[in-house]
């Protein structure tokens, strides 16, 4: 069975009717619903490098160098081995790098 050009104005309209018809016009159905409470779990992961705790001091380098690549303080090296200066520094010897210090 088909539908005429009638048919399918009727079924239109009473599908729009219904539709209106569908909500209320009272005020608890016109009021706002609370948000919904959520909650986000993160995860953070921290990764630290090793540093040697001891380094020997190789010729041509400089304090100003170790101390960098091990992210310490020059003073920090000087301090831990006593030195006298940074200058104070021969190839051979062995230098203790304290823990990650930076000013």
């Amino acid at each position: 069975m088909t539908l005429g050009r009638v048919g399918r104005l009727l079924v239109a309209a009473v599908a729009v009717s219904a539709v209106g018809a569908c909500g209320t016009t009272d005020q608890a159905s016109r009021m706002t619903l609370p948000p919904l409470e959520t909650t986000t779990t993160t995860t953070t992961t921290t990764t630290t490098v090793p540093i040697e705790r001891f380094y020997t001091v190789q010729r041509g380098d400089i304090l100003a160098v170790i101390a960098a690549e091990r992210g310490v303080t020059v003073e920090s090296i000087v301090e831990l081995n006593d030195l006298e200066s940074a200058d104070d520094i021969q190839a051979g010897q062995v230098l203790e790098i304290p823990a990650n210090v930076r000013e």
